[in-house]
């Protein structure tokens, strides 16, 4: 997903960056995974952005509730709700004339959350915060090659989500709160699960 621009990141502390090095090839193979690398490549199509787009709803939505899950049983606050992207992508799908749940997904009720991993503590809360939250980051991107491709009026408002530096940073401060560099252990592991996770989603078929 393009995860992470460096050039806008900038210095990011210790937590942060640890967590980038550890889980920079993970990082790798999900921005590299077909359905998300042919939105930044010449010759995408409004079908294609559409697949797409069908298939981060299953793990972002998995990730974003687990993720505000884990904050409310910890007692935390990982971050602004009025920033959940979930209803940005169901609206850019919406927008796209596709309507959720495609044929054969489960919708966002049968995700069985339970089953993507549980942030036990707050360290591994960091871990899945920095997933879902380098994502936003990297989204930038993905939106500025999407709309030299389609045109500016692609429906992209998942990827344009407001204030990612903001909420970035935001997210860096949580980091440095909540995990101790001896804990970045754990939110490393965290975050690795999360991204596989993620990786499985988008290669299950359309009915799994």
């Amino acid at each position: 997903m393009c995860h992470i621009n460096a050039r806008v990141m900038g210095e990011i502390p210790a937590v942060a960056r640890t967590l980038r090095r550890q889980t920079r090839a993970a990082h790798h193979r999900l921005d590299h995974h077909p359905l998300l690398q042919r939105l930044v490549l010449p010759g995408l199509t409004w079908q294609a952005y559409a697949e797409s787009l069908v298939s981060l709803y299953r793990p972002h939505a998995a990730l974003e509730a687990s993720v505000t899950a884990a904050a409310a049983r910890l007692g935390l606050d990982a971050g602004d709700p009025a920033a959940l992207r979930l209803p940005l992508l169901v609206a850019d799908l919406h927008a796209l004339a596709v309507h959720l749940p495609p044929a054969g997904r489960p919708d966002l009720d049968d995700l069985k959350v339970e089953q993507w991993p549980r942030a036990e503590t707050p360290a591994a809360l960091v871990g899945q915060c920095y997933v879902l939250e380098g994502s936003r980051l990297g989204g930038l991107v993905i939106a500025r090659q999407v709309a030299e491709r389609l045109g500016a009026h692609v429906p992209r408002d998942f990827f344009v989500a407001a204030d990612p530096g903001w909420q970035w940073q935001r997210f860096l401060a949580f980091a440095e709160r909540h995990c101790a560099m001896a804990e970045v252990g754990e939110a490393v592991a965290a975050a690795q699960v999360a991204f596989r996770h993620y990786l499985v989603c988008l290669d299950a078929p359309a009915g799994a």
